[in-house]
């Protein structure tokens, strides 16, 4: 796989509204409430080890938050993230 390679992703649209009472205090809102600003996420993977992602925070669906970093968008499922520190 050639990870050097620029790709063309489509991102669906429009996004929900994390604002509403079912989103209160959850980390969709946050998230969705500091997109732009720098980051680092850190994930719990399946094998129990923990992964950090830094970047801008770019988008955020329901079930993922994108990051980018150097011109790449990197996703990770919302429901694994450990811990965010804000830059």
């Amino acid at each position: 796989m050639d990870c050097e390679r620029q790709v063309e992703i489509n991102i669906p649209d429009p996004l929900p509204d994390f604002n509403s009472e079912n989103n209160v205090g959850t980390w969709k809102q946050l998230f969705a409430t500091n997109i732009g600003k720098r980051a680092k996420i850190e994930i719990s993977l399946f094998d129990g080890s923990i992964r950090s992602i830094s970047g801008e925070i770019y988008i955020v669906g329901n079930a993922y938050v994108g990051v980018t970093c150097n011109g790449n968008i990197c996703l990770c499922d919302i429901f694994s993230v450990k811990f965010v520190t804000f830059y």
